[in-house]
C-alpha cells in the first residue's frame, strides 16, 4: 500500500491547509498530515556535522520527520506564495534534509514521488516561481515530480468559498494516484 506524507508550509490555518486537508481526506491509503506551523524546526545552522555523523545534530521536531520522510512512497508539500518563493517554514523544513544527502551514495529521498501545491494571490502564473524552486528541491533529492497545481487565493476563506475546489481536488487525487 502506498504511504503518503503531506506536509503543509503555511504558518496559519488558512488556503493552503484547506487543501491539504481535503486532499488528506480524499487519499485512502495510509497517510499522515504535518503541520510545520504546529513544530518546533529550527533554521539549519550550516555546520555540516550531517556530513560526518549521517545526522543533524539538533534534537527538535525535525527529528521525527525524518523517518516519516523515508518511510513515505508519496510526498505531497504545500506552500502559500510568499514573494514568489515558499514560506519561510518549508524553507526551513527544506534545509533540514541535508542530512538525507549524507546516508549514502545518493539521497535517502531518492525515488519518491512527489506533488506540489501552491497557493497565492495575483493570477495563478505568479505561483510558477515556487513551483520552479520545489521542483529543484526535488530534483537535488532525486525525488520524482509527478506534478503540481496552483490556485489564485488571497484571503484566508478564499479557496473554502471557491465553487470549483471540489473538482479540482479530484483532479489532483486523480493525477497522485496515476
Amino acid at each position: 500500500m502506498t504511504k503518503f506524507l503531506i506536509i503543509s508550509g503555511s504558518p496559519r490555518p488558512g488556503n493552503t491547509e484547506f487543501i491539504l486537508k481535503k486532499i488528506f481526506a480524499a487519499i485512502k491509503s495510509e497517510k499522515e498530515l504535518i503541520l510545520l506551523r504546529e513544530l518546533n524546526i529550527n533554521r539549519c545552522k550550516g555546520c555540516l556535522s550531517c556530513d560526518k555523523s549521517k545526522k543533524c545534530v539538533q534534537q527538535d521536531d525535525m527529528q521525527a520527520i525524518y523517518p516519516k520522510a523515508r518511510a513515505a512512497d508519496v510526498l505531497i508539500i504545500g506552500t502559500p506564495n510568499y514573494f514568489n518563493n515558499v514560506s519561510g517554514l518549508l524553507k526551513d523544513f527544506i534545509d533540514r534534509t541535508v542530512p538525507f544527502f549524507y546516508e549514502g551514495e545518493a539521497s535517502a529521498l531518492r525515488g519518491k514521488k512527489v506533488f506540489f501545491i501552491v497557493v497565492g494571490g495575483g493570477e495563478v502564473e505568479n505561483s510558477q516561481p515556487v513551483v520552479e524552486i520545489l521542483q529543484d528541491f526535488a530534483q537535488i533529492h532525486g525525488i520524482k515530480t509527478i506534478g503540481s497545481h496552483c490556485f489564485k487565493a488571497q484571503n484566508a476563506n478564499d479557496i473554502a468559498e471557491s465553487p470549483e475546489i471540489s473538482e479540482e481536488i479530484k483532479k489532483i487525487i486523480k493525477e497522485i494516484k496515476s
